[in-house]
């Protein structure tokens, strides 16, 4: 289970440098998380600093575990040509993540309208209720993601998120169930330690019920800053990864309680101590 870190978490300054900083800290590996624009798109501002992140790999000979942003988050939108357009994004930032031989690309499937502003098909009742459409509509989504991902030798991570930032797929059974339907084994889920703690009342035995298409983890503590700052049980978590026989990379997702550098180090040396 290599221990990661979004690069955002290092700072400002080059991949190199964010790279660097991060290795500093004992990170085994970096998660790009991309959320500039460049002409308002996402993925245009991703692909276009490919280079930067590959002579940051070289460099420090950390490998990028994942990737997360490069969309807009319009997957499920009522609103096709939205849709169709961030599923293209997607795509390319799949072929990316091959390029850079990463497990992945995180893939929200939907946000609360408040966040984003996707606004969801209709209720269709007594025919489908609009999660319904929705969910029907992702499938047809993974299926054909999957051919992508495949092709590229990457996987789509599928993130569930607590109530309060999306109306729906909020626990791992949510994942595991989409994942079933798609049947792919480029099409995974993540497990969050952050939604975790507000959705799953035992996160470890949650990870060990929906452990089959379980590829990637995001860690932060239940005040959302890093692991080491609350009451999140990551012993009992880490646990039950060792137990499903979990080799992917965990990434901090996270806001940072005091000095950088001092704040990751310590939270690293803590995660590798549970890891044992």
């Amino acid at each position: 289970m290599k221990i990661a870190c979004q690069n955002g978490l290092a700072g400002p300054g080059s991949f190199t440098e964010q790279f660097e900083l991060l290795k500093r800290c004992g990170f085994e590996g970096v998660e790009i998380s991309s959320w500039e624009k460049l002409d308002g798109c996402r993925c245009r501002k991703l692909l276009s600093v490919e280079s930067e992140i590959i002579e940051a790999m070289e460099r420090t000979g950390l490998p990028v575990t994942s990737i997360c942003g490069g969309v807009h988050f319009e997957f499920l939108d009522a609103d096709p040509a939205k849709r169709d357009a961030d599923i293209d994004r997607l795509r390319n930032v799949l072929r990316l993540a091959g390029r850079l031989r990463a497990n992945g690309v995180i893939m929200v499937p939907i946000f609360h309208r408040h966040i984003h502003g996707v606004v969801p098909p209709p209720d269709l009742s007594p025919w489908k209720t609009s999660v319904e459409l929705q969910k029907e509509l992702l499938l047809v989504q993974l299926k054909d993601l999957a051919k992508v991902a495949t092709e590229a030798g990457t996987s789509v991570i599928l993130e569930p998120l607590n109530r309060y930032e999306a109306p729906w797929f909020n626990r791992l059974e949510h994942g595991a169930e989409m994942c079933e339907r798609a049947k792919s084994r480029h099409v995974g889920f993540m497990a969050d330690f952050f939604h975790m703690n507000i959705e799953e009342t035992d996160p470890a035995g949650a990870i060990l019920r929906h452990r089959r298409y379980l590829n990637h983890v995001h860690l932060a503590d239940n005040t959302r800053m890093e692991p080491g700052t609350g009451t999140t049980n990551f012993k009992a978590g880490f646990a039950a990864l060792k137990k499903i026989g979990f080799k992917g990379a965990m990434a901090f997702e996270c806001a940072i309680s005091g000095d950088r550098l001092p704040s990751l180090r310590e939270s690293v040396r803590l995660l590798k101590r549970l890891r044992g």
